[in-house]
């Protein structure tokens, strides 16, 4: 059967990564091995998966400065 996604949760986060994100639809995988996921480019580590969720952490973004007055 063929997967569908119905909403991811949250919507944004931060550029810092560290982030859990939630895929949730129907018809997925529970192999989390079998997933990759990028977002703007960068991985997502993918922590969980079931039948209708997919979890994953964010990677932070290379270049990123942490000096607050940039």
């Amino acid at each position: 059967m063929t997967p569908l996604l119905n909403s991811i949760y949250p919507r944004f986060g931060s550029v810092r990564g560290g982030d859990e994100v939630t895929f949730y639809g129907e018809n997925f995988s529970e192999d989390y091995t079998k997933y990759t996921i990028l977002i703007d480019d960068i991985e997502c580590e993918v922590t969980a998966a079931t039948v209708s969720s997919v979890t994953c952490v964010t990677g932070d973004k290379p270049g990123l400065s942490t000096d607050p007055y940039l």
